[in-house]
């Protein structure tokens, strides 16, 4: 029995929706603590397999000034986790958007807003599966160990599925404490570099903080790939039903989690462009974290900060499967077959919902299976997410355009989240127009057919159509976030 006003009750008001429902039906609610519910949002944003090739990246496209587009970056995405906030603050789920954008701009949308996350972050599990492979084996082949990327991704997979069917609070601890770790070294490595002045003496230079006299074309490129990489911020309101008090957790994980991401990110960009000689060579570097610590701190080191990547991107990679099965679960609950409602009696993972998406990574990682470097694998499975993610975001905001016109919030939040749209419509369009050249182009054509599915289902699909049309769980979402008027 629940205490009124209780941090359990809040945690269980979306499951409470479903009254009818068996324990084997519900996940097991008010277990996560604040730490582990933003290690959800950290875990899928992976900052650290990130930063691993992040300023060489940025490098060839825009320049010195990589810590600059990223700063830019990151200021937007603020926009779109603005309108996170905004919601969770008010309702939350296992669905994530599907409990809020139903609940606002009617139940299709919501649907088709929740079934592109979920792809998104079924899709970046299977890349992260790949990423980690990639990072293993110069990692491991350091020490003697040499394989083909394709055992270690298959590991990878294994373990995450493994670690997904525990106990959430087990999962949770082990994404934290992952990267907690791989962040932790990169920033010991960092602090060594910055004392040892990084190249010729120039470590503090505010150079990667300007412009470098690239044009706005250029940077507006470089503020796109940056955008892909502050992504993911979103995770914890996946949590919705797990996490203690989740109205005042979860807005403060989304927020607290693209802070912290993107300060690593800037500060790291920064710190390793600063310690090579020039952006050419920075731009031709293959891992250039590990080099420029090789050189300033020792080989060790550079090893240890190459296993915080592959740790890193194994991290991503669970946290996307956690939070794609949520949300599956979220919506089979409504509308799917009788497997995808039913959670694990002994660890309270959503069990039937873990073997789709578990099945939806792998299917990902197996159509790169033969491609002979991991590299071009990832780049590719990777940018279909990021393309699809776009939209996923679009219509996050734009539910969050119409929440606060219906309740008559300041026009000072309204007018924020219209900024947020015309951003993402100029990445939209830079990302987009012209066309990408192959193999990209087949990324977009698969985001474009991917809504276009999800679009279509619950036309072609009535079971699907009724159940999201009938949905505890939207109705629910409507009475905590328009029932009364709120402020702000």
């Amino acid at each position: 029995m629940t205490i009124p006003g209780s941090p359990f009750q809040e945690a269980s008001a979306a499951a409470a929706a479903y009254p009818g429902a068996g324990e084997t039906e519900r996940l097991r609610g008010g277990r996560l603590r604040f730490f582990r519910t933003i290690a959800e949002s950290v875990g899928v944003q992976a900052p650290t397999a990130g930063v691993v090739i992040g300023a060489a990246v940025l490098a060839s496209v825009s320049g010195g000034g990589t810590a600059f587009v990223q700063i830019i970056a990151a200021i937007t995405m603020g926009f779109v986790a603005y309108a996170f906030i905004i919601f969770t603050r008010g309702f939350n789920s296992a669905g994530s958007v599907y409990g809020f954008t139903g609940a606002v701009a009617g139940p299709r949308f919501g649907f088709l807003s929740a079934w592109s996350l979920m792809l998104v972050y079924a899709s970046f599990a299977g890349g992260a599966y790949m990423a980690a492979a990639d990072e293993a084996q110069p990692a491991f082949g350091a020490i003697g160990l040499h394989l083909a990327w394709q055992p270690y991704a298959i590991i990878a997979f294994i373990g995450v599925m493994t670690l997904a069917y525990l106990d959430i609070t087990i999962s949770a601890t082990v994404i934290l404490v992952m990267e907690s770790i791989s962040m932790t070294l990169v920033i010991i490595a960092c602090c060594i570099i910055l004392a040892k002045g990084g190249y010729h003496g120039r470590a503090f230079s505010p150079a990667p903080f300007r412009p470098d006299g690239a044009a706005l074309s250029v940077l507006g490129l470089g503020i796109v790939l940056s955008f892909s990489t502050f992504s993911g911020f979103e995770a914890a309101s996946t949590m919705g039903e797990e996490s203690q008090q989740p109205r005042r957790l979860i807005p403060l994980a989304i927020a607290a989690s693209l802070a912290v991401v993107a300060i690593f990110e800037i500060g790291v960009a920064a710190v390793v462009t600063n310690a090579y000689p020039g952006v050419r060579q920075l731009s031709a570097a293959t891992v250039p974290l590990v080099t420029v610590t090789d050189t300033f701190v020792a080989g060790w080191m550079g090893t240890l900060v190459n296993v915080g990547a592959v740790v890193s991107a194994f991290g991503a990679s669970l946290a996307c499967v956690v939070a794609a099965s949520r949300m599956l679960f979220a919506i089979g609950r409504d509308t799917g077959p009788g497997m995808l409602r039913r959670t694990s009696r002994r660890t309270g993972a959503p069990v039937g919902a873990l073997i789709w998406v578990g099945a939806g990574s792998l299917v990902t990682m197996l159509i790169f299976i033969k491609e002979p470097l991991a590299t071009r694998a990832v780049a590719v499975s990777l940018t279909y997410g990021s393309d699809l993610i776009i939209a996923a975001y679009i219509m996050v905001v734009a539910a969050a355009v119409i929440f606060t016109i219906r309740l008559r919030m300041s026009a000072a939040s309204t007018m924020i989240l219209f900024i947020g749209l015309a951003v993402l419509g100029y990445v939209a369009k830079d990302t987009f127009a012209p066309i990408p050249a192959a193999p990209f182009d087949l990324d977009a054509l698969a985001a474009g057919i991917t809504l276009l599915l999800g679009i279509a289902l619950p036309f072609v699909y009535p079971p699907l159509r009724r159940g999201i049309e009938n949905s505890p769980l939207l109705k629910t979402g409507a009475i905590a976030l328009l029932a009364r008027r709120r402020g702000n």
